[in-house]
């Protein structure tokens, strides 16, 4: 697999296992203890976790989520006796879901109570866990699809847990545009089932986010700002809608603003630098591809257009104060 694509995507299980150096190979090989930290001082490989290594450039390739998903695999391979069981943001990465701003700084498991044994770089949640919210993929052990988004909705920040939440009910309802309802209403009634729970902890963002979340999102960016949005006191959007464009095709529009008559567009700056992501287009090709589609749209519909690019909607202050600049908001912010 080349190298610039592992930049554009999650790398498999498998990939990840491919790039992994054990110390025991390196032993192996003739490395001494003193020529490793030499190759990890000087950038040439990278220590995942206690006896598993990548070489830095491929480690710098890999994206956020990938990372950790070759500490999990590194963790994995690492395991003695009874396999693992992992969960949170460590089970979300592996079912390939996104971690927006999140960089776990180890991997988390799930084990019976009072189960104190600890490993360095391991966090151990222990609770209660049935057959039926153990999976396995790709040979390891994690929890459910329901479990995980359960457990990461409750304890991350509420912008990286609908990320999340969205996401998953994405990969059973399918693209927006041919979304499959009855897929993914069993996860989000499932995950209301969850949140009924009394007293565990973040039920009451989960709860939240469970009401927000819609797998027509197709990017975390999508899914971010609608919820600061939510947080401004914004009405319920639509997602994807349709804009008839010459009665064959038309253009999709990432969220309505009904009460604005206003549509948001959520870019990345990818869309227009990125080589891959452009394919034989010029960034000149793609920005008046973007102005061509965007008069259609006002012109066709009335609404007006706005953008949304990352550092818009990083926080809570900059999203209003983005959203004020372009007229779109001018009332205070909902309790969150």
């Amino acid at each position: 697999m080349a190298e610039q694509d592992l930049r554009m995507r999650h790398a498999t299980v498998d990939e990840i296992a491919d790039i992994l150096i054990s110390s025991r190979r390196l032993s192996a090989e003739g490395w001494s203890s003193r020529t490793l930290r030499s190759a990890i001082d000087a950038r040439r490989l990278h220590r995942v976790r206690r006896g598993w290594f990548v070489e830095y450039t491929r480690w710098t390739d890999l994206p956020s989520e990938s990372r950790h998903r070759a500490e999990v695999v590194a963790a994995a391979l690492s395991s003695s006796g009874s396999e693992p069981i992992f969960s949170h943001v460590s089970a979300a990465v592996l079912w390939g879901l996104p971690l927006y701003r999140l960089r776990p700084e180890r991997v988390h498991v799930l084990t019976p109570p009072n189960h104190r044994h600890s490993i360095q770089g391991i966090l151990r949640h222990e609770g209660a866990l049935p057959d039926s919210d153990v999976v396995e993929l790709d040979g390891i052990r994690c929890t459910s699809l329901a479990r995980t988004v359960f457990d990461v909705i409750r304890t991350v920040r509420g912008e990286a847990a609908l990320a999340v939440a969205d996401a998953a009910l994405a990969s059973l309802g399918g693209e927006p545009w041919a979304y499959d309802d009855d897929a993914a209403d069993g996860l989000l009634v499932e995950l209301a089932r969850r949140t009924r729970r009394p007293g565990a902890r973040g039920i009451l963002q989960a709860r939240r986010i469970v009401d927000l979340a819609d797998g027509r999102a197709q990017l975390p960016l999508e899914s971010v700002t609608r919820f600061r949005l939510h947080q401004l006191g914004f009405a319920r959007p639509r997602l994807q809608v349709p804009i008839e464009r010459d009665g064959v095709s038309r253009y999709w529009m990432d969220i309505a603003l009904d009460q604005s008559h206003t549509f948001i567009e959520c870019d990345g700056r990818e869309k227009y630098v990125n080589d891959e992501l452009r394919g034989d287009r010029s960034a000149d090709d793609v920005v008046l591809a973007e102005k061509t589609r965007e008069d259609w749209v006002r012109g066709t519909t009335g609404w007006r257009v706005a953008r949304v690019m990352s550092e818009h909607v990083g926080t809570l202050d900059a999203a209003e104060s983005h959203f004020r600049a372009i007229g779109l908001f001018d009332r205070r912010r909902s309790a969150w």
